[in-house]
């Protein structure tokens, strides 16, 4: 404590300090000033966010499946309709001969 006279405040901070989302964050992150109860509140809204973005990331995944399927069943219907053999459909497809097996008996039903 003898020398806390000569100690300066920094004169020149990193320039990403000036960001408003970081003095948001930090304001919001400054657990310091919460009372137990907005701690407990602020974990429950963190829970919730990280849930919620889990679930958007699954709906996407199983969004961008379907899409893929559907892009695969085109190709394999068309290939069919040009009359390719059943393993060179499922090579140009990406998919297995049984699935084009498949969709080869759903053209046939309809």
């Amino acid at each position: 404590m003898k020398t806390l006279h000569t100690v300066t405040q920094p004169i020149q901070f990193p320039t990403f300090w000036d960001e408003e989302w970081l003095k948001v964050a930090i304001d919001e992150l400054d657990s310091r000033k919460m009372t137990p109860d907005e701690k407990a509140s602020l974990e429950i809204l963190i829970a919730r966010n990280a849930e919620s973005v889990k679930a958007e990331s699954r709906k996407i995944k199983l969004a961008r499946e379907a899409e893929n399927l559907a892009v695969k069943t085109e190709t394999v219907i068309k290939a069919l309709s040009k009359g390719l053999d059943i393993e060179t459909i499922a090579e140009i497809a990406g998919v297995s001969a049984d699935f084009v097996v498949s969709v080869q008996q759903q053209i046939s039903s309809k």
